[in-house]
């Protein structure tokens, strides 16, 4: 399947307004750039880190199996978490390119 960035970013954001979510066209963008270079089979889970702004702040990131690199950041697990299963929507109905 030939991977259509418009065609991704709109699945992805529609599937996100579904659950409540909304990202900036920055943040969408950054997002399916990072997802293209994010090879694998595995689920996106959330893995929460320690955030840089400030003590006791965390940083919810969208991350697949053991990965480091992350294709979406939020200091709110709830939007991080609704990126997550939305990519995985995509990879199961085989849209995700």
């Amino acid at each position: 399947m030939t991977f259509e960035l418009n065609d991704f970013q709109s699945r992805l954001r529609v599937l996100l307004g579904l659950r409540g979510a909304v990202l900036t066209d920055k943040e969408l963008s950054h997002t399916a750039d990072c997802y293209a270079r994010s090879p694998g089979k595995g689920q996106w889970d959330v893995r929460e880190y320690a955030g840089r702004t400030g003590v006791g702040a965390r940083e919810y990131r969208v991350v697949r199996g053991s990965s480091t690199n992350d294709v979406y950041r939020s200091t709110e697990r709830a939007q991080a978490a609704a990126v997550g299963t939305a990519l995985n929507e995509l990879e199961s109905s085989g849209t995700s390119g």
